[in-house]
């Protein structure tokens, strides 16, 4: 056991592990000042249980028991939803490809890759996490607009003007034109796909420019300027 001291606060953290049903359920106990028992369950899988140092270690082995359905329950949704994620500690996707990540420690935070590898360098004390994830946001900039720029010049005949390209984090769309704006959203996830995905999704995006539905005009176009458009889809499947 160890003791936390967070200025006056003071918390007793612990690991323990309680059987249910058939499966073992290893859980992190918080001791802190609390009125109920509470558990939540990390992005990880950590399941962490706070409670008040006098409650009987008899009665939060109960609580924890009676959520096993719970638990099992979510535990298998992060690890489903971890067989399909785009990165982790170790991987990344990137442009379709899975690259290892090598992290080392560093007088500045850098962030470069080559076919096979991610390699952080951080400052001490910098989050790895965050120095991905802002590496990640200057990479979807940098390469989003490029593919923009090379669209964009493949569909001057139809005089369009170059839009403002957005990017953001987009839960069940990869892109979205705002011809009212002359803007583009880009989902930043597009960035861990192939870079024909990549392409064909930004040249629909504009398309939308020209046809605002998905009409059988809208299709030609895209077919006419990229005939293999149906195969770039599968990539993202």
């Amino acid at each position: 056991m160890r003791t936390i001291d967070w200025g006056n606060k003071v918390m007793d953290v612990n690991k323990k592990v309680v059987q249910c049903k058939k499966y073992p359920i290893t859980y992190t106990l918080v001791t802190k000042q609390v009125k109920n028992i509470n558990m939540r369950i990390s992005s990880r899988g950590e399941i962490v249980v706070s409670a008040n140092p006098f409650v009987p270690m008899e009665k939060i082995d109960d609580f924890v028991s009676s959520k096993a359905s719970w638990i099992i329950k979510n535990l298998k949704s992060i690890e489903e939803k971890a067989q399909h994620t785009m990165i982790d500690d170790k991987h990344i996707m990137l442009f379709g490809n899975s690259l290892k990540i090598r992290k080392t420690t560093g007088k500045y935070n850098h962030v470069s890759y080559d076919k096979d590898t991610l390699y952080v360098q951080c400052k001490p004390g910098s989050d790895s996490e965050k120095v991905i994830r802002q590496f990640l946001d200057k990479l979807c900039k940098d390469v989003f607009l490029d593919i923009a720029t090379l669209t964009y010049r493949s569909l001057s005949d139809y005089h369009l003007e170059f839009p403002q390209i957005k990017i953001r984090d987009m839960k069940s769309r990869w892109g979205s034109c705002t011809p009212a704006k002359n803007s583009i959203t880009l989902n930043k996830k597009l960035i861990h796909y192939p870079f024909e995905f990549m392409e064909y999704v930004i040249l629909h995006e504009f398309v939308h420019f020209i046809q605002p539905n998905h009409s059988k005009a809208f299709y030609h176009i895209i077919e006419n300027y990229m005939p293999d458009y149906k195969s770039r889809i599968e990539l993202a499947k």
